[in-house]
């Protein structure tokens, strides 16, 4: 994974330059959070691609890798406001899946770890475990939003501890080496880090604005009225109409009447 980490440090660099864009009320801020989604997406993809084109395929590597292209594309999906049918499902059973490869990893893990160095498996517990619960709190919004807020704060619990425990316990000898937490860390061959990083930054983000420290995201492209309806509708409290949102609904006919306003405009 080492060969994509430039590419990863300068989406990450995006990432934060667009959020601080859009809390400067600049339109383009919510534009480069799409697309760095769309990045990720394309990254994770490739990285799909070559290992199941490897003669030793890693079944987990593969599932995780999948399960994350599905999840990046729909976020950015969400960053635009597209949906398909079914959309929530669809992120819903990915987000299950990915869980489900992180259990398997958790669990392969500690078995390795349990007898050569206890602390270090703990310590993995914390990581992967931090992980897991970040997803469920991510994936569970339009099916159980009240499970969001506190598996999100279990999942920064955990990898608080994680980050406080490998801070004081530099070195442990694992298979005859001596590593910290961090080294090992670096070393698994998957998307974790990644992940962890993704998520600090979404918590300190929801955490800064809870309290006032820095402003809200900016969004003009509709009025609040279509983010509130859309907000709604991604809490799960509200249901399908129709087979439409009410949030979709108020976008047709925004666009309809925009687009009124502009050949009236033009006459």
């Amino acid at each position: 994974m080492s060969r994509y980490n430039p590419y990863y440090y300068l989406l990450f660099v995006l990432l934060i330059f667009g959020a601080f864009a859009s809390m400067a009320q600049n339109d383009y801020g919510i534009q480069i959070l799409g697309y760095v989604a769309l990045a990720f997406s394309i990254i994770f993809l490739l990285q799909f691609i070559f290992e199941i084109r490897k003669k030793r395929m890693d079944v987990i590597t593969v599932v995780e890798l999948g399960s994350l292209v599905v999840l990046s594309v729909i976020l950015f999906m969400r960053v635009f406001y597209l949906r398909f049918p079914f959309v929530e499902v669809l992120f819903g059973m990915a987000g299950l899946v990915l869980i489900s490869s992180y259990l398997i990893k958790l669990a392969l893990t500690w078995s390795r770890l349990k007898a050569k160095n206890k602390t270090m498996g703990i310590l993995m517990i914390l990581f992967m475990g931090s992980i897991i619960a970040y997803v469920i709190s991510m994936t569970v919004v339009p099916f159980a939003s009240t499970l969001a807020e506190p598996t999100g704060a279990l999942g920064f619990v955990l990898l608080l501890l994680f980050l406080v425990i490998a801070f004081f316990k530099q070195d442990m000898i694992v298979d005859g080496e001596r590593l910290s937490a961090f080294i090992f860390v670096a070393r698994l061959k998957d998307r974790s880090i990644v992940l962890a990083t993704l998520f600090l930054l979404f918590t300190a983000y929801m955490g800064l604005t809870r309290v006032g420290a820095i402003p809200k995201m900016y969004l003009d492209q509709y009025p609040q009225a279509y983010y509130n309806l859309v907000n709604r509708a991604e809490s799960g409290a509200e249901q399908l109409e129709a087979g439409k949102f009410r949030h979709e609904e108020f976008k047709e006919k925004y666009d309809r009447f925009i687009q009124r306003h502009i050949r009236n405009e033009s006459k």
